[in-house]
């Protein structure tokens, strides 16, 4: 119980945390659905990049509509904090205009 009652505290502090970049329309590795970010073609060189073959995995159906911190748990360490991070990073840099561009479309300047 004490451990169910820790994680769900653990869970409802991540989202909290995420409602300012929610509120304000901002993709985040906490909170948007992994099928969300891979449909931004920015948002999919991010993933591509920061964790490869996740949106080529054969089970990328089934846990497309979890977040990153949700499959976090079950990546076997693939999905590490620093990934998550590194990610949000890039969004964020993205969000401000100056994220990795899409295969083919050059940076503007």
């Amino acid at each position: 119980m004490k451990k169910t009652l820790i994680a769900g505290l653990a869970g409802l502090s991540l989202a909290f945390a995420a409602l300012p970049a929610l509120a304000e329309g901002k993709k985040s590795a906490d909170a948007t659905p992994i099928a969300e970010l891979a449909a931004d073609p920015a948002g999919k060189a991010i993933l591509d990049k920061e964790l490869p073959g996740l949106t080529d995995h054969p089970a990328y159906e089934q846990f497309k509509g979890m977040t990153l911190r949700q499959l976090q748990p079950m990546s076997g360490g693939v999905i590490s904090d620093e990934r998550i991070t590194a990610v949000q990073a890039a969004l964020d840099k993205t969000a401000q205009g100056a994220g990795p561009q899409p295969a083919g479309k050059p940076a503007a300047k």
